[in-house]
């Protein structure tokens, strides 16, 4: 098995923290697009998926010895998502230029996700962990009665602008071979103020996958959601195999209504078996870890995206899994 062990760069500069990841092993990169101004004009010549900015940013990251292997982040989507024309079409082409020039770089996987009007959500961000680290949550109860914004949206629309989008992509992602995997609804609950969410079950998935039938089109399995969807996500890894393209390796306790981040290792999952379903489907993709807490002395770039606990969550990946390939021989 030798999948690519990667870690998302949110800096826009080099970091003491890159050489840190070189020193334990991490070569390659999941990149966010480059929003930062080349000057102090503060100037928008081209746009953050132009080939300008992509290519700047890919430089600066193989220039200090890490490979930019992904990108997770994206245009301006929810004219595509909410299906409003004029917009749609403008953002159709931001997408293509995006995957257009990723192409061109040498980038080969895109995340994305349905999400329309809200991304993921968490409704806690500094909750004290059981020792005393700093995880995020979420409880349904704390948007109760928070304002709707898009009114309401429903589950037929998302699944009629999803097709839409992927029969106008795919052929673009073939064409330059990017593998296009979807990220779940974060969290995976019906709705989120009056807007529907489709990408929050495993028979969802499934239907996604069949909408335009490709090889590039895949699944971004971030455990912390599928977890929540399914008592049993190894036999789920097994289910989907090859489509998974890139996973985010990380654990919650609760429920989809009512959840928290945990330390690796102290969540809902047997982490171990979930291990051993990736070594079974011989996962080749793109793993990282996420949403870790923030330990004492840590430096936190924002909740979840702390140095100290990604560093700790990578050594405990890395070695649950060279402990279990190692007992394969």
């Amino acid at each position: 098995m030798k999948f690519k062990f990667a870690e998302i760069i949110l800096e826009n500069r080099p970091s003491p923290f890159w050489n840190i990841l070189k020193q334990i092993g991490v070569h390659q990169a999941v990149g966010v697009l480059p929003k930062s101004s080349k000057d102090w004009r503060i100037e928008e010549e081209e746009k953050p998926w132009d080939y300008g900015p992509l290519m700047r940013y890919k430089n600066m990251l193989e220039e200090n010895g890490i490979k930019l292997v992904a990108i997770e982040d994206n245009p301006p989507m929810d004219g595509i998502k909410f299906g409003i024309p004029k917009l749609k079409e403008e953002q159709l082409e931001y997408v293509s230029t995006m995957l257009e020039n990723m192409g061109k770089l040498g980038i080969k996987l895109w995340c994305y996700n349905w999400m329309a009007g809200f991304g993921w959500s968490r409704t806690r961000t500094h909750i004290r962990g059981e020792n005393g680290e700093y995880v995020s949550g979420f409880n349904i109860k704390d948007i109760e009665n928070a304002p709707q914004k898009y009114g309401k949206v429903e589950a037929s629309t998302l699944w009629k602008t999803l097709k839409d989008f992927l029969e106008y992509i795919v052929p673009i992602a073939e064409k330059y071979d990017i593998k296009l995997a979807m990220h779940p609804d974060d969290p995976p609950i019906e709705e989120y103020r009056g807007v529907a969410r489709i990408m929050n079950s495993v028979e969802n998935y499934d239907r996604y996958l069949n909408l335009v039938k490709s090889e590039q089109v895949g699944i971004t399995l971030c455990q912390g959601n599928f977890t929540l969807m399914t008592d049993d996500l190894p036999s789920v890894i097994r289910h989907f195999g090859k489509r998974i393209f890139f996973v985010h390796f990380r654990d919650v306790k609760g429920d989809k209504y009512n959840f928290v981040e945990t330390l690796i290792g102290e969540g809902k999952t047997d982490l171990v078996e979930v291990a051993k379903a990736y070594l079974d489907i011989g996962f080749d993709g793109i793993m990282r870890v996420d949403h870790t807490p923030t330990l004492e002395g840590d430096i936190e770039f924002l909740p979840g995206y702390s140095y100290l606990g990604r560093i700790y969550s990578i050594g405990y990946i890395k070695g649950l899994f060279e402990a279990l390939m190692k007992k394969k021989e």
